[in-house]
């Protein structure tokens, strides 16, 4: 069976929230870093194949 997976994005927004990430650089130091909005993404997940099953 060929099957495409694609991704439909329906909605995007920012949600305006602070928090803290942990950001680790190559050594394997862990900084923190101050964030002020995380980015949300709803999508759906369509799938394109023969779907009679023959």
């Amino acid at each position: 069976m060929d099957t495409k997976e694609r991704y439909l994005e329906i909605l995007y927004f920012r949600q305006f929230y602070r928090h803290f990430l942990f950001m680790e650089d190559g050594e394997g130091n862990r900084k923190k870093r101050m964030e002020k909005y995380f980015e949300v993404s709803a999508v759906v997940d369509v799938g394109c194949g023969d779907t009679n099953g023959k």
